[in-house]
Order: structure tokens, then C-alpha cells, then sequence
């Protein structure tokens, strides 16, 4: 197998940590948004109380995916 480029190397980092970063965005909608919108509703999927638990949750993972997504762009040269 042949050895890639400083060039590609960088590129897959780079398509690497927007993957990451982008689960943690979608964490942020599904465990955020989705349950918000539906304490709006007259059936609510979570109660309040644990709407803040699941949502600072998935906040708090949805950060730390931001954060290895910005490791992953540190390795770039």
C-alpha cells in the first residue's frame, strides 16, 4: 500500500472531525430539540425534569465530540 501525501493526510483529518462534529450536532437534535418540540405537545415523550437531564446530557456528550473533533484538526501540518 503506498504511503499518502502530507496533502491527504490532512484532508482525512479534516473529514474526520467534521464526521465528529457533526454527531454531536445531531445529538443535540435529537436528545435537545426533538423532546423540546414535544413539551409543546399535549403528550409529552419526557417530563420535564427529565428533559433537562437527557438534554445536559446530551450537551455535555455533544461537547466532548467537539472537542475531539478539534484534536483530530491539531494533528494537521
Amino acid at each position: 500500500m503506498t504511503e499518502l501525501s502530507q496533502s491527504a493526510k490532512n484532508e482525512l483529518l479534516k473529514l474526520s472531525a467534521g464526521f465528529i462534529s457533526n454527531l454531536g450536532i445531531g445529538l443535540i437534535a435529537a436528545g435537545v430539540f426533538a423532546p423540546g418540540l414535544s413539551l409543546l405537545s399535549t403528550n409529552p415523550v419526557l417530563s420535564k425534569t427529565e428533559f433537562l437531564i437527557v438534554g445536559f446530557g446530551c450537551i455535555c456528550v455533544a461537547f466532548l465530540l467537539h472537542l475531539i473533533g478539534r484534536g483530530f484538526l491539531r494533528q494537521i501540518q
